[in-house]
């Protein structure tokens, strides 16, 4: 019987350990598929009634959890792999109330049956997650993916019962009896330092966050998702939660405050999610449900700023102040590998019609054409807008950049940001180089590349149903595809002296086909990322003033997970074809790039 030690990062503290068993029960590999391990709070704050429609935030989390996220996987049965749930509760120290039981009706009971359990004491982080890690020792060699899902109403409680350097327990009562101003017992004073209880509790977010990049090294940081919440008062520190989502890729934090409906849709969200990387990794064998509402295309109109809009007249206008129409806007940054809310309407032009409009009572969203103008494999592409209304949201008039929404084809995925995160992660990806690109040719305007930042908007329609698009800016001009994923070129183009970008020529001056620029970018993110990717299928537009803009690239990537950015990743056969067809000119003799063959 083997022993697994987890240790700190200079491997000679052990943290924990845990004995393993001889067999891991005779499950297949192919069969694992995912394992679903949800921790909740328990702590005495979870037991408050501030919660419309429950007696407790506990009643709330358990019910949600029950009919929002679970549920929906029962009603997927074993697609994509057998699925697994575990539950810890946490409080003082941590309980796991059940491990890889399959979702059922049974289990939805005994969920549902949690609403009435009792939070106590304090929410301690660290040994919640020590159980999830000893838990999940059990899925090593199964190659199962896991959905791990932290959930609770404060900042971790750890500090409160360890002692500083010194040998200080600075979170603990002083003994004397005094109050400090906000009520609470005058605590512990460290006579060698004054920031030792800020030390001890940026010591805890730190552990907290190597404890979900210790599950990710485990299994895999690409087989790991981490997803918080926040079901808590606003004003709370969230911080760590933040943290640990953004401790591996494609983690996600969501700040609820005390709505049951908030809390709803985010487990919705959850299970969407959760339900797309089943029927992904399930191959395309899944027969998915395609959409009722889409119609068939329209011709895309010429839409003028401030252009006046009617709702039900060929658009379909998201503007109030409530959040029961239009929700939120996220961009991913791909520094942090997760998506970021932004804040709505602070350019200078909408600051500037909230002044000129505020006796009339204006009110922001945006508009979004109710038939597509055109369609692909997976999406559908509508003109989009953001919007004003001084009406009520009859009508509307657009305003700033036109842009366009992509959205799913099938009614899986609606409620989904995990369909787009693997577009708007691949576009970052691919932005980054570009930038790195950019400054190695240091080259003019013409041959500056930069891909298409895209975001992602929550809208709810009249039926309060919850669906996100993929927005990002409408392309002006000739569109050409430059390369694609398969070694195909573009070829004939524009002819633009090298002595523009200051190249050195030898023997008498050479000239560049501007599609000499997308095919030395490419093979340029081959060598910048140590042969693991190239970014290719290079599409969009080019002008003198901005260069090129793209959007939509493919990236083939060496990575044991097949087709990790999409359907199109053809990894080492995508970046063989590449190499087939691309011949070397000046510009990749420019930047130093090895020969191709």
């Amino acid at each position: 019987m083997g022993i697994v030690y987890i240790t700190d990062e200079t491997s000679r503290h052990e943290i924990t350990s845990w004995k393993l068993p001889n067999e891991l029960g005779g499950v297949n590999a192919a069969a694992a598929g995912w394992h679903v391990v949800v921790i909740v709070d328990h702590s005495g704050s979870m037991q408050r009634g501030d919660v419309p429609g429950y007696p407790t935030r506990t009643a709330a989390v358990y019910d949600c959890l029950a009919r929002d996220l679970v549920e929906p996987q029962v009603k997927l049965d074993s697609v994509g792999g057998k699925i697994e749930v575990s539950l810890i509760e946490m409080c003082d120290d941590s309980h796991v109330v059940f491990r890889h039981s399959t979702p059922d009706q049974r289990l939805l009971d005994y969920i549902r049956a949690c609403t009435s359990g009792l939070g106590r004491s304090h929410g301690n982080y660290l040994p919640a997650l020590d159980a999830a890690l000893e838990l999940l020792a059990g899925d090593v060699g199964r190659s199962s993916h896991v959905f791990l899902v932290f959930l609770s109403d404060g900042a971790p409680s750890d500090h409160v019962f360890m002692q500083c350097a010194h040998g200080c327990s600075v979170w603990q009562p002083d003994g004397s009896g005094g109050v400090m101003r906000n009520g609470r017992p005058r605590l512990q004073a460290c006579p060698s330092s004054g920031a030792c209880r800020d030390a001890l509790r940026k010591s805890v977010q730190e552990e907290c966050v190597e404890r979900i990049r210790r599950i990710g090294d485990l299994l895999g940081r690409h087989r790991v998702h981490v997803h918080t919440v926040a079901f808590g008062p606003p004003n709370r520190d969230y911080a760590v939660l933040k943290g640990m989502a953004a401790a591996l890729p494609g983690g996600s934090f969501q700040e609820l405050g005390l709505s049951a409906d908030c809390l709803r849709t985010a487990f919705s969200c959850l299970a969407t999610s959760l339900t797309t990387l089943r029927t992904v990794a399930a191959g395309p064998g899944i027969k998915l449900t395609p959409r009722s509402d889409i119609g068939p295309q329209t011709q895309r109109q010429a839409l003028a700023e401030y252009t006046k809009l009617t709702k039900g007249n060929g658009w379909d206008l998201y503007c109030g102040t409530s959040k029961s129409v239009f929700g939120q806007k996220y961009r991913y940054d791909a520094r942090q590998e997760l998506f970021v809310e932004m804040e709505l309407f602070v350019t200078p032009k909408a600051l500037e019609l909230a002044r000129a409009y505020a006796a009339s009572g204006i009110q922001f969203g945006v508009a979004q054409a109710t038939r597509s103008f055109a369609q692909g494999a997976e999406r559908v592409v509508h003109q989009f807008s953001e919007a004003f209304t001084l009406d009520g949201g009859r009508t509307a008039h657009c305003f700033g950049p036109r842009l366009v929404a992509k959205s799913t084809r099938f009614a899986e995925h609606l409620s989904n940001t995990a369909f787009h995160l693997t577009f708007c992660r691949t576009q970052a990806e691919a932005d980054e180089f570009a930038q790195e690109f950019n400054r190695r040719l240091k080259g003019g305007p013409k041959w500056q590349v930069r891909f298409l930042p895209c975001y992602i908007y929550v809208l709810r329609d009249g039926s309060h149903r919850q669906f996100e698009v993929l927005v990002e800016e409408e392309l002006e001009g000739q569109f050409t595809k430059w390369n694609d994923n398969a070694g195909g070129v573009e070829s004939g183009g524009r002819s633009v002296p090298l002595s523009h970008v200051g190249a050195i020529v030898e023997g008498r001056p050479s000239v560049s086909a501007v599609e000499e620029v997308p095919q030395c970018f490419s093979h340029f993110t081959f060598i910048h990322s140590g042969g693991r990717k190239l970014v290719c299928d290079l599409q969009g537009v080019w002008n003198p003033t901005d260069g090129f803009t793209l959007t939509d690239p493919v990236i083939h990537q060496f990575s044991r997970k097949k087709k990790k950015n999409g359907a199109t990743d053809k990894g080492l056969d995508g970046v063989r074809e590449f190499f087939e067809t691309h011949k070397c000119g000046p510009l990749c003799r420019r930047l130093g790039l090895p020969q191709s063959n």
